[in-house]
């Protein structure tokens, strides 16, 4: 049976290698499938939609940090996660939501589907700044793709949520740089690391092509710097 995971609050200064070795000695220790991806739902929703940047914040720690056999047992859990539809997910704003006050709709993302949305449709935390999201894409892109099987659902999910004009989560422009990514990762290098670089980058200039003709009132908000939320310190 699956040990009890204890309550997270954020401090001042969270520890954030505390908690990626909560999630990782789960991920590699509980002993049925099911307790795997519970444990992992667990740690998410105990912090809740409005910290859900805090466990993103815990992938990337064990995508940049995580030794290989730490990297492979949460890659693994995540295989399971797709594959029951439980992936942890956050909700951000529609597209529409996000310059237009008295919309309140939001759509629930998984955790690399959320990153793109907070870098190219940023809400009301603010934008999310091409380095900081760069650097996290690449942690969490690199994490998942330490189980080809992971790298497999995913790419055919990012290409799902492309596709889907009808969702209304995100824009036209959005859609082609999700596309661009997913294309870019299914044809990667096989090592995890440079199969993270050509996604974001493939990722970053469909994004950079899609700025260049939108209203002026769209680059201005994706121009703002980055205002890091305090779950993300």
């Amino acid at each position: 049976m699956a040990q009890p995971i204890p309550d997270l609050t954020l401090r001042d200064q969270p520890d954030w290698a505390g908690a990626a070795e909560v999630l990782i000695e789960g991920c590699a220790h509980l002993p049925s499938r099911e307790d795997r991806v519970r444990w992992m739902e667990r740690l998410c929703h105990s912090l809740g939609d409005a910290l859900y940047p805090a466990f993103l914040q815990v992938l990337c720690r064990i995508g940049e940090h995580g030794n290989p056999q730490a990297q492979a047992a949460v890659a693994d859990t995540l295989v399971l996660a797709l594959q029951s539809g439980r992936l942890p997910s956050g909700r951000h704003a529609a597209w529409g939501a996000q310059w237009d006050a008295s919309v309140r709709a939001t759509r629930t993302m998984g955790p690399i589907e959320y990153l793109c949305a907070w870098f190219a449709q940023p809400d009301g935390r603010g934008t999310l700044g091409a380095v900081a999201f760069d650097q996290a894409a690449r942690a969490l892109v690199g994490l998942v793709s330490h189980s080809e099987a992971a790298r497999r659902l995913y790419c055919a999910k990012l290409h799902s949520v492309a596709d889907d004009p009808l969702d209304g989560a995100w824009t036209r422009s959005s859609r082609h740089a999700l596309q661009a990514m997913a294309l870019s990762w299914s044809q990667a290098d096989p090592e995890p690391y440079r199969a993270a670089t050509q996604a974001v980058e493939a990722f970053m200039a469909a994004s950079r092509h899609g700025e260049q003709s939108a209203p002026a009132a769209t680059v201005g908000a994706l121009a703002q710097g980055w205002i890091p939320p305090a779950s993300w310190r």
